[in-house]
């Protein structure tokens, strides 16, 4: 018989702690013996919300069939669940292996679509609905990153059914990138900067012709040549704005910036 001492303690528990991690170990793993099945435990539990589950499943299906096709949906799965983790940066890095290891793959243009949509996690993430925050608030850096993961989706897959999506974000992304440049020319003009304000509204005329701030844009530029002296472009500024814009208050009476 054991015999239990104040010596042997420590050792009994060890083991007994192995046990427990061994128990936890295996009851994380998925029962499935074939590709499909742990595929179907492993979507199950994503539709379940369980999502790190959900991956060590996918990865569980990959580790032990690593070949066909359902090891590389698992990758995707993959990226798609730690998108709905808003978990940004796992997910573009799940969804560059996946493009990196299938180029050609006829779903590669999902994980384009996915990478992107991963990018604009901050966007749509809950306390950015909850406050409201305009994407023009945000950080540019990501939102550009994001127009042009979308643009690499539109140009090299064009008839992909994520294409027109992938449009209509960019759309909004570049409104969006027109709007926080606004409101910098805006903080400019306030400053007493009209230089300054007149090269940020320039650059919104140049590369986003299409945006809807581009009547504010003319006026902010007309006030600036106004200010700076420069009566030959400030008239040509004004004829622009009366040209696209003929209805315009501010053809009638000085731009004045919001103070905001």
């Amino acid at each position: 018989m054991f015999k239990l001492t104040v010596r042997s303690v420590p050792a009994v528990l060890a083991i007994v702690c192995a046990l427990g991690l061994s128990a936890c170990a295996s009851n994380d793993r998925l029962k499935g013996e074939t590709p499909q099945a742990l595929f179907d435990e492993a979507k199950e539990l994503q539709a379940a919300g369980s999502y790190e589950r959900a991956i060590k499943g996918f990865e569980q299906l990959e580790g032990t069939f690593p070949y066909g096709r359902h090891a590389q949906q698992a990758q995707l799965e993959i990226a798609y669940t730690y998108y709905k983790m808003l978990d940004s940066a796992s997910a573009v890095a799940a969804a560059d292996r996946f493009i990196k290891q299938y180029p050609s793959h006829p779903n590669v243009d999902y994980a384009y679509y996915l990478k992107g949509l991963s990018t604009q996690i901050a966007e749509d993430s809950f306390l950015n609905i909850i406050y409201e925050r305009d994407i023009a608030d945000l950080d540019q850096a990501s939102v550009r990153e994001s127009f042009d993961v979308f643009r690499e989706l539109v140009t090299r897959f064009p008839d992909s059914r994520y294409t027109p999506d992938a449009r209509a974000r960019m759309t909004r992304i570049i409104n969006a990138l027109s709007r926080h440049e606004l409101k910098v020319a805006r903080y400019y003009l306030r400053r007493g900067a009209p230089l300054a304000a007149a090269n940020r509204v320039k650059g919104i005329l140049k590369d986003h012709s299409g945006s809807p701030v581009i009547e504010e844009s003319l006026a902010i530029l007309i006030t600036s040549y106004d200010e700076l002296g420069l009566p030959v472009l400030k008239a040509d500024a004004e004829r622009v704005l009366r040209q696209n814009y003929p209805q315009s208050a501010w053809l009638s009476k000085k731009y004045t910036p919001p103070d905001y």
